[in-house]
């Protein structure tokens, strides 16, 4: 069965290359546009393995997002990877839990090898 990867960012090309790049190595993805429509597939679809989240989006951010996903027992279990290019967002992000960081641009090799990584 292939590994669920729930995608998290309102960047339009960067959503559609990582859809495309982690369905090409045989992923099932879904993806989501902000962190609110995000918390929608959470409660609407099964687990993912492994979210891969943007930090500055409209609607939702993704500090909101991963507030209320630590608030679910369920997932909060989620590896959760955020990707930004947002100044000192690591440091920001010490409190959130998150299981990597990556800072945008990132190599697709990277995110291959990142998901591949965590998302067992």
């Amino acid at each position: 069965m292939s590994k669920r990867i729930l995608i998290v960012e309102d960047d339009t090309s960067i959503r559609e290359l990582l859809v495309e790049l982690l369905e090409s190595e045989g992923y099932f993805v879904s993806s989501a546009v902000n962190g609110l429509e995000g918390l929608k597939q959470l409660e609407t679809e099964s687990n993912p393995n492994l979210i891969l989240i943007d930090l500055m989006m409209p609607v939702m951010d993704g500090y909101t997002f991963r507030s209320e996903q630590l608030k679910n027992n369920a997932w909060a279990k989620i590896p959760t990877v955020v990707m930004s290019a947002e100044a000192n967002a690591k440091e920001k992000l010490k409190s959130y839990n998150i299981t990597a960081f990556l800072s945008k641009p990132v190599e697709l090799d990277t995110i291959l090898q990142t998901v591949e990584r965590y998302s067992n």
